[in-house]
Parts: C-alpha cells; sequence; structure tokens
C-alpha cells in the first residue's frame, strides 16, 4: 500500500465525520424549539400550540405590562423548519398604541397563522418574556 493511499485513508474518515456534524448542526438549526422559563406555561407540544385559539408565545422585542387587547400588524417567517413547525413573527398593536412582537411557533397545517388586522387578546404568561395570544372563534364558513 502506498503511502498516497495510507494518507488518504486515514483524511476520509474526518472528512466525513466533519460532514456529519455539520449536518446534524444545520438540522438542529432548522428543528429549534422555544424551551419555557420555569413558570411560564405552554402546549404540552409545540404541534398543539394554537388549539382553541391559545398560542403560547415568547415576546422577542417590546414589552407587555398587563393583559390588553391588541391588533395583529404582521405575520412572516413562516416558512416550517424540518420537524413541520413554524416560527411566525407577528407585530401586534396594544390598546396602549405600542408594540410587541412575538415568534409563534406552532403547526400551520394544523393551526392556522394569527392574521394582519385581527383583534387579539394578549396577556402576560409568569414572565415578563412570554404571553398568551387569544384569537376570537371563527365562524364556521
Amino acid at each position: 500500500m502506498s503511502s498516497r493511499n495510507v494518507r488518504r485513508g486515514r483524511f476520509l474518515p474526518a472528512v466525513v465525520a466533519v460532514g456529519f456534524l455539520f449536518a446534524g448542526l444545520s438540522s438542529a438549526a432548522w428543528a429549534w424549539e422555544p424551551k419555557l422559563p420555569n413558570g411560564v406555561r405552554g402546549p404540552s407540544s409545540w404541534y398543539l400550540n394554537g388549539k382553541d385559539g391559545r398560542y403560547f408565545v415568547p415576546i422577542i422585542r417590546g414589552k407587555l405590562s398587563g393583559p390588553t387587547i391588541g391588533i395583529v400588524k404582521t405575520d412572516s417567517n413562516c416558512r416550517p423548519d424540518d420537524q413541520g413547525l413554524s416560527h411566525c413573527h407577528n407585530q401586534i398593536e396594544l390598546l396602549s398604541g405600542r408594540t410587541i412582537t412575538v415568534q409563534n411557533t406552532h403547526k400551520m397545517s394544523k393551526f392556522r397563522c394569527l392574521s394582519p388586522g385581527e383583534r387579539v387578546t394578549v396577556r402576560p404568561d409568569g414572565s415578563s418574556s412570554w404571553a398568551i395570544v387569544q384569537t376570537a372563534p371563527r365562524k364556521p364558513e
């Protein structure tokens, strides 16, 4: 066996290992699920977030001081990850005139996105960085 083949034989497993590492990290990044802090309620599974119009969401921008009414202004970044979960960003204008941005992790094929123009109730969920967004029941079409 030539020294070139020996070097190739040592180098190939390293290349394969690095490839698996990158593939694992990239799929882990796409399969991110929010972790609930202590004292915060959430769905039993993120696949059920949105059941009965109730969404458990982290607040990623702005502050929520107490329960209030809001109007959904945006719905973006809804492309599903490898697990089929979407991590939509919604800006919600509160009754006070302030705006918060939440990240709504849900299975879009099962539970709809929040719709721009939709009126919702928003209340804190055990932490200043988490909220519960409740939609009004929709009339059957």
